[in-house]
């Protein structure tokens, strides 16, 4: 008689990760302090407003490229029922994993929000799969019902860079610049350079919102109505196009992302027709994906 292997075990969620790597933090401290030497290294050269200029656009680049110092202070906890954030000191915030409204994926971290609490978790193969069968696929499961009712859904993406990461590496080091030689020029400079950039970030927000209703996928002008989509990865998101028609890319950093996308491919296979659908974790040739598997009729 031949006995089949046993089943592998699925082990309890149990997980502990550093928010940031402590080189992060040691990096901001010397761009802090070059920052500061800014106006005494630069101004001869550049003049006031011009080592301003040049402290607000490198610390611009840094907010786009690095993490935020401030999570190098700070570890996840990840288990069956919750997140915990602990840190800087003895802080401590919890988020369940039910009450989690918001997914985003971000160039730097994972961003859950929910029960007015945002928590920003690292960007690792182990977090990606935790939350996908734990956030996304409720998360996936609640979109469709909404679709299915009618309702017309807004995905956006986060501002970018972040308001914090932008606090960190952009407003700290001016001020300090400011302070230590910059002037009022200077800081005028910075101020409104901050200004504008954050005008372009709300209005790049804008147009990479993606609205999904009972009739198609929609970004910007351009709708792919479902009855005529097909949907492929591409770099950068989800691509969605009509046969010989209109195309749209549903970007990676909208806000629950992960969960829109099986909703977004079994809707294109579905067309206009509804069903009750489940949304379940299944490993492929790309490692671990979100799938959405129509249930039969009785």
């Amino acid at each position: 008689m031949v006995v089949a292997p046993p089943a592998p075990v699925e082990r309890p969620l149990w997980l502990t990760v550093p928010g940031a790597s402590a080189a992060v933090l040691l990096a901001w401290v010397v761009w802090l302090v070059l920052a500061t030497l800014a106006p005494a290294l630069l101004a001869a050269s550049l003049g006031p407003a011009g080592a301003m200029l040049a402290v607000v656009t490198l610390g611009w680049w840094l907010a786009r490229r690095a993490p935020e110092p401030g999570e190098a202070l700070r570890r996840y906890h990840l288990d069956e029922a919750e997140v915990i954030a602990m840190g800087p000191g003895t802080a401590v915030r919890r988020l369940p994993w039910s009450e989690v409204v918001t997914l985003t994926e971000t160039r730097h971290a994972l961003v859950l929000e929910g029960r007015g609490t945002r928590l920003r978790l690292p960007l690792a193969a182990a977090v990606r799969s935790a939350l996908l069968d734990r956030v996304a696929a409720g998360l996936a499961a609640e979109l469709w019902a909404l679709l299915d009712e009618g309702e017309t859904v807004r995905l956006g993406p986060a501002t970018d860079p972040l308001p914090r990461a932008l606090a960190w590496w952009v407003y700290v080091p001016a001020l300090a610049a400011g302070l230590a030689g910059a002037g009022t020029a200077g800081l005028a400079v910075a101020l409104v350079v901050v200004l504008m950039e954050r005008a372009v970030a709300g209005f790049r927000r804008r147009a990479g919102s993606v609205t999904l209703d009972r009739g198609g996928v929609r970004v910007g002008r351009v709708v792919v109505p479902w009855s005529d989509a097909e949907v492929r990865q591409a770099e950068g998101g989800l691509q969605v196009e009509a046969r010989g028609g209109a195309c749209v890319l549903v970007p990676t950093r909208i806000a629950n992302f992960w969960a829109a996308v099986p909703v977004i491919e079994t809707k294109a296979q579905l067309g206009p027709y509804s069903a009750t659908v489940r949304f379940r974790v299944r490993r492929g040739d790309r490692g671990l994906a979100l799938v959405g598997e129509v249930e039969p009729t009785a």
